[in-house]
């Protein structure tokens, strides 16, 4: 290939520029204190607890080659949809957060990190659940309203139980 080939190429390559993630973000505000909020949600496998579309969450630990131990999690979805597999990618206790990347499962999604947060909120608080990711096998759109769809579940029920 000649120079000029070559130079059309990455012309159109920094025309097109760079592949953007896909991102969505949900929160929800509490009467309840960030550490009852965190204590309810905190722990990687409560995710059972207060997700309506989450049957059952098995937790398992994986040592990589530099001695790091990384919490997985297995959730098996209602409706006989499947398992998600995530995997933990950091954890802040006193920032009362955590993020997670997910593995497989029956989401359209790929590349995918989310972090779950709790912060104070005057005398109550505010759960952030934020992702970005590609939609895989569905469109733009569709994935992120999956994921939406997800999150909106998810936070209706942690207000639930922190109501209890």
């Amino acid at each position: 290939m000649n120079r000029a080939a070559h130079l059309a190429i990455g012309a159109a390559l920094l025309a097109a520029g760079p592949a953007r993630a896909l991102e969505v973000t949900r929160s929800r505000d509490l009467p309840a204190p960030p550490a009852a909020v965190w204590a309810l949600i905190g722990d990687f496998c409560a995710i059972q607890l207060w997700h309506s579309q989450v049957e059952r969450c098995i937790l398992s630990t994986d040592d990589d080659d530099d001695g790091i131990r990384a919490q997985i999690r297995g959730l098996i979805v209602k409706g006989g949809l499947g398992t998600i597999v995530e995997v933990e990618t950091a954890r802040d206790e006193t920032g009362m957060s955590y993020s997670y990347s997910f593995v497989q499962g029956p989401l359209p999604v790929r590349a995918y990190n989310a972090t779950l947060a709790v912060r104070p909120n005057g005398t109550g608080s505010t759960v952030i659940w934020s992702a970005t990711f590609d939609a895989e096998g569905a469109s733009d759109a569709d994935a992120t309203a999956d994921i939406a769809g997800v999150f909106e579940t998810g936070l209706a029920g942690i207000a639930r139980e922190a109501a209890r």
